[in-house]
């Protein structure tokens, strides 16, 4: 019974620990206007099924800087569409200083070709599914969840711990 009390305690403070520090990760993300970095790379979360089956809606993928130079036929690279919105699709074609990309499940190639001002990245590494979480904890609700719950729960344990503590002393007087 003393382990089984032990391992839950054990287990409970590991899972506040990771859900308290992806909160801080995603929070300072919010701080430096939305741009989530992790050991020099951008974190972006997958909205679309246009890399698929490379990669699929509700992944997360790693972006790290890379100059127009490294960039060779066969890369997943990330960058700006002309209307703002950002696009992660393979490098199919280099051709005259410009990059021909296309989304692994797309039947054609991308209409504008990628200039070197439009490059944010190349994709370094993804992680399936976590992007769905991602969202989900950047959300109001998903902030008040994955913030309050474990503050909630330090809190009556703290209560908790201070009133099982008073009875002993009481106790020990009588």
């Amino acid at each position: 019974m003393v382990i089984l009390k032990k391992s839950i305690s054990v287990l409970t403070t590991l899972f506040l620990v990771v859900v308290i520090a992806l909160c801080v990760f995603l929070f300072i993300g919010k701080l430096n206007g939305g741009k989530t970095t992790l050991f020099g790379s951008e974190i972006m979360v997958v909205l679309s099924g246009s890399m698929a089956p490379t990669f699929d809606t509700g992944s997360v993928v790693a972006v790290k800087p890379v100059t127009f130079e490294q960039i060779k036929q066969g890369d997943i690279i990330t960058f700006k569409e002309l209307d703002g919105r950002t696009v992660t699709h393979r490098v199919v074609e280099i051709n005259e200083g410009k990059l021909i990309t296309k989304g692994d499940a797309n039947g054609g190639m991308d209409s504008t070709p990628v200039t070197k001002d439009r490059v944010i990245g190349q994709v370094d590494y993804w992680v399936p599914l976590v992007g769905y979480l991602v969202e989900f904890i950047k959300s109001k609700a998903g902030m008040l969840i994955f913030l309050g719950v474990p503050g909630l729960y330090l809190i009556v344990s703290q209560i908790w711990k201070l009133i099982k503590m008073m009875k002993e002393e009481e106790a020990a007087a009588n």
